[in-house]
């Protein structure tokens, strides 16, 4: 291994592989985007990653704090680039026209400044911007090859395909403008959302749009004050308003009675002319989306009659992706549009087994909230994404690992897809990277009816382990299990250093059905094994040979991933949400405090958890000094129980996982003192929280001490 030469790169080394407790966050940098994130006072750093590719760049980190930052950059070999100082203690920190290396990744480290560690909490922005290039008057050049986890940005003169541009929105004078109300007949917590066709957004969070709307305050938020009656209304009001599509969002955020699914109604109103109303439907925790364009003579018409958005489906039967694709090739960058009357765009390409695909898709114009997918040919999705993150609606899939050649097809669209009212021009890449399998991978790889395999990219020992619905684990310390599940491949496994890619693979036999139920697939990073390379891992399960799900993560030391899938009575398999386990932030438990259960001591609760309750909220009214036990007991199923305690000031004062390690699974906080006056909240639920998939009966009891 190289050196490290410079005490700085020490630094960004240990605050890399450092178990850090900030929530994960999206570390691929775009031009032009900024990231918002947070330092917590037990955050070293936060490390970010840009796909170089020769470009000049200017780096800036701001904060409202005034708090002094540090950001250092450094190549893929660890050899520092630069490194900039906040030392007027503003806030600001700028690092100018720094030449990128012509290939690879670069990282960008963000510091406290020495001093300030203490600091409970700093939020900050990091932007980076590529410096325009002068451009010569020579034949346009090729357009550069996307890195392999990285949007390519778009060019001055990128391939096109055939579709053409989206319109441009106007200005129309309107004398009563424009309305949407949404109207439901019950105290449920339902939001609305309505897009203009200039990207603004009103929604409880954004009030006002800088196209002119407003609106109304939030009703029944978090059932804390409900009223019998919702009613929300978004507006615009006389005069100008934006001609183009506009896209109306429902969202069923809580029940505040009994679960039942809502009926409500969309009433858009422009300039006086009503249409609809729109009588839907929808489940808790459903999305419903509808259209409607206004048109640059003040006409309005509905786009469609709205529906239901459903993840993870594709926006049109297969033969019809298959018939309408264009081609894309491993380095191309393409521009596109996304319309109503063209609410997706296909590409096929030819993918060669072994190799890392990713895919992503950058918005450049107009309203459009991008979708992107990777298919096969049966039109099973490989990967997909929504929003690259939290508050950047691009797309992207990264580090897909493809098994099989063949034929694949990048599929761009947009949320909501038909049922979608977004609309713009995109920029879509793809990219192809050779992760160096060593020459006995075909060999171990054996064919079965359920298949789960890691590959990763240094030589840190990474433990895959999968628990079946019977509670069986099988990992690198239990080979085989009474279901079939075996591991015949084990990567760095002690930090025995692999030949090539490092890999493992458990499998059951194509002669052994997997049993029905609930699996979990966890990923755990045991040991760095004096590689300070950042990580990076691609989690595949297929069944029957069908792709259930394809993950990719950027784990740290220590760190836990998990996904869980379920195999059906009808041998048809779904897969979960997966990610890093981060704790009772995984859960969204605050927006439903309200409805905790209250629990006396001495008077046990049960409940279950299951796929759709994956968490139980109970409280209790405690005072500083009080001595409580809080246990939460197994009595049936493969339930792997977790408890959390939060305080009355919402931070977590106590958790457990298992009882006893490696001998009792059941949860248990013992002669637990309660730190402050007030009501505390546990949270009841199971190994890994929304990524966990053990499931079963619990008891819960609460007793106190003194």
């Amino acid at each position: 291994m190289q050196r490290l030469k410079t005490l700085l790169l020490i630094m960004i080394v240990l605050a890399t592989v450092s178990g850090m407790t900030a929530a994960q966050q999206t570390r691929n940098l775009l031009d032009g985007v900024p990231v918002e994130t947070v330092l917590a006072s037990d955050s070293v750093s936060q490390v970010f990653t840009y796909a170089a590719a020769g470009e000049t760049v200017s780096i800036s980190a701001t904060n409202t704090s005034g708090v002094p930052l540090v950001v250092t950059v450094t190549d893929d070999a660890g050899e520092p680039l630069a490194q900039a100082i906040d030392n007027d203690i503003d806030g600001l920190l700028i690092l100018e026209n720094l030449v990128l290396p012509a290939q690879g990744t670069v990282y960008i480290t963000v510091f406290k400044a020495g001093g300030v560690a203490s600091i409970a909490e700093v939020t900050f922005t990091l932007t980076l911007d590529v410096v325009p290039a002068v451009v010569a008057t020579a034949a346009p050049t090729e357009a550069p090859t996307a890195a392999p986890t990285a949007i390519v940005e778009a060019t001055p003169a990128p391939a096109v395909d055939t579709a053409g541009s989206a319109p441009v929105s106007q200005q129309v004078i309107t004398a009563t403008g424009l309305q949407v109300v949404l109207s439901w007949d019950t105290s449920d917590d339902l939001d609305l959302e309505v897009r203009d066709p200039i990207g603004g957004s009103l929604y409880w969070r954004t009030p006002t749009v800088s196209s002119g709307g407003t609106l109304s305050p939030n009703v029944n938020q978090g059932c804390v004050a409900t009223v019998a009656q919702g009613n929300e209304t978004a507006s615009w009001s006389s005069g100008g308003i934006p001609t183009g599509s506009y896209e109306v969002l429902v969202y069923f955020q809580q029940s505040c009675n009994n679960n039942a699914p809502v009926s409500f109604t969309i009433t858009p109103v422009v300039d006086g002319v009503t249409l609809g109303p729109i009588n839907a439907r929808l489940d808790n925790g459903g999305v419903y989306a509808l259209g409607f364009t206004v048109d640059n003579a003040g006409g309005a018409t509905l786009n469609n009659n709205g529906g239901i958005v459903q993840t993870n489906i594709l926006p049109a039967p297969i033969g019809e992706i298959v018939a309408s694709a264009g081609t894309i090739n491993a380095g191309d960058v393409l521009n596109g549009t996304i319309v109503n009357a063209e609410p997706y765009r296909a590409y096929a390409f030819q993918a060669e087994g072994g190799l890392l695909y990713s895919a992503g898709v950058e918005a450049i114009s107009g309203s459009l909230d991008t979708y992107i997918s990777i298919v096969d040919s049966t039109g099973a999705i490989v990967r997909d994404n929504d929003d690259i993150g939290v508050g950047i609606t691009d797309s992207q899939v990264g580090n897909v690992l493809i098994q099989n050649s063949g034929t694949y097809y990048v599929v761009v669209s947009r949320y909501g897809k038909s049922f979608g009212a977004t609309e713009g021009d995109f920029v879509v890449s793809l990219a192809a990277t050779d992760i160096n399998l060593p020459d006995d991978f075909s060999a171990n790889i054996t064919p079965g009816s359920l298949q789960i395999l890691l590959v990763w990219n240094t030589n840190a020992d990474l433990q895959l382990l999968v628990r079946d619905p019977a509670g069986d684990a099988v990992f690198d310390d239990v080979t085989s299990i009474r279901s079939g599940g075996s591991i015949v491949a084990f990567g760095n496994r002690n930090c025995a250093v692999s030949e090539g890619a490092a890999y493992s693979y458990i499998y059951w036999p194509v002669d052994i059905a997997p049993r029905p139920g609930s699996y979990e697939a966890e990923v755990w990073f045991q040991n760095e094994c004096g590689d300070t390379t950042p990580v990076s891992f691609t989690l595949l399960v297929l069944f029957n040979g069908q792709p259930v799900a394809n993950f990719a993560s950027t784990p740290f030391v220590n760190d836990r991933f998990l996904t869980s899938f379920d195999i059906l009575a009808d041998n048809t398999a779904v897969s979960g949400p997966g990610g890093i386990i981060r704790g009772a932030d995984d859960l969204p438990w605050r927006d439903e405090v309200a409805q905790a259960v209250p629990i006396a001591a001495g008077a046990p609760a049960t409940g279950s958890i299951t796929p759709s309750n994956k968490y139980d909220l109970y409280a209790f009214d405690g005072s500083a000094g009080d001595v409580v036990n809080i246990a939460l007991n197994n009595t049936s199923g493969t339930l792997d129980p977790t408890l959390y305690l939060i305080g009355p000031s919402g931070t977590v004062v106590g958790s457990n996982d298992d009882a006893v390690a490696g001998e009792n699974t059941n949860s248990l906080l013992a002669n637990l003192t309660l730190p402050e006056d007030g009501r505390y909240i546990i949270i009841a639920t199971h190994y890994g929280g929304l990524y966990g998939g053990t499931i079963g009966t619990y008891q819960l009891s609460y007793s106190q001490l003194n």
